[in-house]
């Protein structure tokens, strides 16, 4: 009777004992923290080199006289205006220039008359029978032809070069292009070789990245750039041309950066760029399931029995919302994407999925 008594007690401390590890279990349960988790996958990252740089034109033409002493009698484009090659920037005082034009028509004229006149005298002389003009007076004849030809050649050389002065009174677009600046004014006299106007040819826009030495060997023409300007706005552009050299003092190199032709980009503005020089998949999680402990990044791993892992990983290409992770985890291994960071090593975890877009966590 006593064993039974005491068997009896037994299973009544038993089953006490369980239902107190039941109530501490649920209420455990009701207590711990929900987050948010998702698997490790690959996606595509980036490697890109961040520079700084200016943004300027592809190729500044200078247009000059190449008259002197002549007054700016009208002007037909202005700064920001679009020009097709040949059109007409300027005139200059054409009054002396016409005048010489004039007066070296008249002078040729005059010659070829004279020449004219030589050429049918020497082929009467020629024409006549032996011995009525001595081969004097035909050698005379001759010799007048021929000073008449170098006469009139020298007078048509001279022409030329007036109407070459005539035609430098118009100042032309020598490309198609954008005037970036206009320095004459009406009335203004211009001197020979003086600069009037600054083309941008065929509005093409570039930055002049500047970029350090260890960098510049991956830069490569063609490779995509996202290009910000002051405003902070991205426009996409491509590498035209590593420059060959770099600046011993600065270690810097160029990179010339092509832009859109619709750019809002002004040459003399401040730009940052991202030149994308390698893509690959690689495992990456998103950064805020970072949790920085000693200046090293880690993540939670959640186990099957939602147990949280504090493991530390080591990063490489930084994404717009994610980072690339080379050590310390494996494809579909979970991890806690939100909530993070109130977390402990070894704490026990309600689990809530995260949605996965396009590579990128929510």
């Amino acid at each position: 009777m006593t064993r039974i008594y005491r068997s009896l007690g037994s299973i009544a401390i038993i089953a006490i004992s369980l239902i107190f590890h039941s109530t501490v279990r649920a209420e455990t349960l009701s207590s711990v923290m929900t987050v948010v988790a998702a698997a490790v996958e690959k996606s595509e990252v980036t490697r890109t080199i961040t520079a700084t740089g200016n943004v300027v034109a592809w190729r500044e033409i200078p247009v000059s006289s190449e008259a002197g002493g002549l007054a700016v009698i009208e002007i037909a484009v202005d700064e920001g205006d679009v020009v097709a090659k040949g059109q007409v920037l300027a005139r200059l005082s054409h009054d002396l220039t016409a005048a010489t034009l004039s007066r070296q028509k008249a002078v040729v004229d005059e010659l070829e008359a004279s020449l004219a006149i030589a050429r049918s005298d020497a082929a009467r002389a020629h024409s006549v029978s032996s011995g009525v003009i001595s081969t004097q007076v035909i050698e005379q004849r001759d010799t007048l032809v021929k000073t008449a030809e170098a006469k009139l050649e020298a007078a048509r050389a001279q022409l030329n070069e007036a109407e070459a002065r005539q035609r430098q009174t118009v100042i032309v677009a020598p490309a198609a292009g954008t005037i970036a600046s206009r320095s004459v004014a009406i009335g203004q006299v211009v001197q020979l070789g003086v600069e009037m106007f600054r083309l941008i040819q065929d509005n093409r826009i570039e930055v002049d990245a500047r970029v350090v030495e260890t960098d510049l060997l991956a830069a490569a023409a063609g490779q995509h750039v996202t290009v910000l300007g002051p405003s902070g706005q991205s426009e996409q552009g491509s590498v035209r041309i590593v420059a060959p050299l770099v600046d011993p003092k600065t270690r810097l190199g160029t990179v010339h950066v092509a832009l859109p032709k619709d750019t809002n980009l002004k040459p003399g503005m401040f730009a940052r760029v991202e030149i994308s020089i390698e893509s690959k998949l690689a495992l990456t999680v998103p950064l805020k399931a970072l949790v920085w402990r000693e200046a090293k990044a880690h993540v939670f791993r959640i186990g099957r029995d939602n147990l949280v892992s504090l493991v530390e990983i080591g990063i490489g290409v930084k994404e717009s919302d994610g980072i690339e992770v080379l050590r310390g985890l494996e494809a579909g291994d979970r991890i806690v994407t939100q909530g993070a960071g109130l977390l402990s090593d070894g704490d026990f975890v309600n689990v809530k999925t995260a949605l996965v877009k396009g590579g990128a966590f929510r």
